[in-house]
């Protein structure tokens, strides 16, 4: 009965210091990385393009099965970072929309994340494919990611 005790012990320790451990790559991931995702949707349509330092990730639907996952060279990330420089992150979800064709269902709606050292910054609601002038650079780049 105590070697039983003892192993289930053991068990429960080596569990927990393996959460621990992952849990401390996640918070890492978070305060040292850039991920910028855009996604796109409507009723009858979903778009999804995320993009991190050594890859992109292209999915076509919203229960996300089947994602294309592609790399993603070193000049194109580093363009990603400039281009995310010039952008005022802390006021990202503050920018107007050239356009408000997406509340008449005539194109979808779409929004830019910026997940950057530990923080998650989203965009106000945009036409897909038509961002404030702010992104517009931007977003056309993570869109030209996925075509390539």
């Amino acid at each position: 009965m105590k070697l039983l005790i003892t192993y289930l012990t053991l068990i429960a320790l080596a569990c927990n210091s393996a959460k621990v451990s992952n849990d401390y790559r996640l918070e890492e991931f978070g305060h040292n990385e850039l991920k910028l995702i855009y996604q796109a949707h409507t009723r009858g349509f979903f778009e999804e393009v995320s993009v991190t330092e050594k890859s992109i990730v292209f999915i076509k639907n919203r229960k996300r099965i089947k994602p294309i996952n592609g790399s993603i060279t070193f000049k194109e990330w580093k363009a990603c970072i400039d281009l995310v420089d010039t952008i005022d992150l802390k006021s990202i979800s503050q920018l107007t929309a050239p356009s408000d064709l997406r509340k008449t269902d005539r194109v979808a709606y779409a929004q830019l994340t910026v997940i950057r050292k530990g923080d998650t910054l989203k965009s106000s609601d945009f036409d897909h494919k038509n961002p404030p002038k702010e992104l517009k650079e931007l977003v056309d780049h993570i869109l030209s990611l996925k075509e390539n």
